[in-house]
């Protein structure tokens, strides 16, 4: 009886310590511990970037004020909205928008829509012809959620996020420079499932969601995607055209093809697979956003009112696009297979200059042809905090390119990236005469 009551004060005191288990098994291993291993052998761990520092933008600041609350405009409806042209940059519902405004009346104009829903309309300014840039008749409204008023010292800056399409239907420019528009909210044409009015009813409860093919599956979930495919089959019977032409316009199928061509795409330096949304629409906002695209071929798809219709011309696009070149010169840049995420809203992302010039960059792994300005590395402004920057041009055509991005501790993973504008590469198979047939 002492003994047992010996044992049990003896675990009591254990417990009270809280670094040891209970009986003779081996200790208890965490992040921290294994950490404190590693290093009582002499090895130091890799720091992993966090790549949920680049959508923060803090080379912004850090005092910026929130602003809660989402307006959502009525679809069809007739709005008067106030533009914001943005040279080089076509915005797509769901992506950022950081600027750093400078000119006065634009200022003005940013303050009194604070005050009121937080809405502006991005449209993109095209420069076909330097001496009339001209307006285009599509754009996305964007809402400002942070912004910071300081005007004398860096300028104001905000933070908007893309939200939903539109058609400029009328617009006029006020006396102190800035444009106001009657604008056409643009509806989402969510198509229903084309044997969806066909379908054998009493099989209804063998039908569920495909499975991702960008992931493996189980036996089990094989055999149900297997079953459910003849099932579609089946239904494809009952009407004139076979199966394979229902399956290329089935918004889960195509979101499955889409997901399979872009699982090359890593989050940072880890094995880790990057997150793609499961709503068709937005999957085929997302891809638009991490494409790097012409602007043009990016107006496009704004003009496209079917999730349906953007995911095939973006599937097709991911089929053919091999190369990415510089866009003087056609020299060859990087193979589009080495593009990933340092962050965690694809390998593309938008950021500005503390000249107020935006800039849509693209994450790369490695690049050919490329060269570096003999400039010291700075961290001044940096877009991925730990990294320093340096100024990457063409060799052949010295055309800006990106920049080169080196890690400012030894330990850091990835220790070097590139990052490459949108505005200054081109994909290489890829020409209009490809896409037209698909829409």
């Amino acid at each position: 009886m002492g003994s047992f009551w010996s044992n049990v004060k003896g675990q009591m005191a254990r417990l009270l310590r809280g670094n040891q288990n209970f009986g003779d098994g081996p200790p208890t291993t965490s992040p921290s511990s294994s950490v404190e291993s590693a290093n009582l052998e002499g090895e130091v761990p890799p720091i992993e970037f966090d790549t949920a520092l680049p959508v923060k933008h803090n080379y912004l600041g850090n005092n910026l004020e929130e602003l809660r609350g989402r307006t959502v405009l009525d679809d069809g409806s007739f709005q008067l909205l106030p533009l914001l042209p943005q040279p080089g940059v076509v915005l797509v519902p769901g992506q950022t928008l950081p600027l750093m405004v400078f000119y006065p009346p634009t200022v003005s104009m940013l303050r009194k829509i604070i005050t009121k829903n937080g809405t502006f309309g991005a449209i993109y300014l095209r420069y076909s012809d330097e001496s009339n840039p001209r307006l285009a008749d599509i754009g996305t409204t964007a809402e400002i959620y942070e912004y910071r008023d300081e005007e004398e010292l860096t300028g104001f800056c905000i933070k908007a996020k893309g939200r939903q399409r539109f058609r400029v239907v009328e617009s006029q420019r006020q006396v102190d420079g800035n444009i106001n528009a009657t604008v056409k909210i643009l509806p989402e044409v969510v198509l229903p499932d084309s044997l969806h009015e066909v379908r054998n009813r009493s099989l209804d409860r063998y039908r569920s969601e495909l499975v991702d093919s960008s992931r493996p599956v189980s036996n089990a979930s094989r055999i149900h995607l297997q079953r459910r495919q003849a099932i579609l089959r089946r239904d494809a019977m009952m009407t004139v055209w076979p199966h394979w032409v229902h399956n290329q316009y089935n918004a889960k199928s195509l979101s499955s093809r889409v997901k399979l061509q872009l699982s090359y795409l890593k989050l940072g330096s880890t094995p880790t697979g990057l997150k793609l949304p499961k709503d068709p629409v937005e999957l085929s906002y997302w891809v638009a956003q991490a494409m790097p695209l012409l602007d043009e071929q990016r107006l496009s798809l704004l003009q496209i009112n079917s999730p349906i219709q953007r995911l095939r011309w973006e599937l097709c696009v991911l089929e053919k696009c091999q190369m990415l070149c510089c866009g003087d010169c056609d020299t060859q840049v990087a193979d589009a297979r080495e593009a990933f995420s340092m962050s965690v809203e694809g390998p593309q992302g938008t950021y500005v200059n503390p000249g107020g010039f935006v800039h849509e960059t693209l994450t790369l792994h490695k690049a050919q042809g490329l060269q570096c300005l003999n400039e010291e590395p700075s961290t001044e402004y940096s877009w991925f905090p730990g990294y320093a920057w340096t100024i990457a041009e063409c060799r052949y055509c010295q055309k800006h390119m990106g920049w080169k991005f080196t890690a400012t501790q030894k330990l850091m993973k990835p220790q070097k990236f590139w990052g490459i504008c949108r505005r200054s590469i081109v994909t290489k198979l890829l020409t209009e005469e490809d896409l037209k047939p698909i829409i």
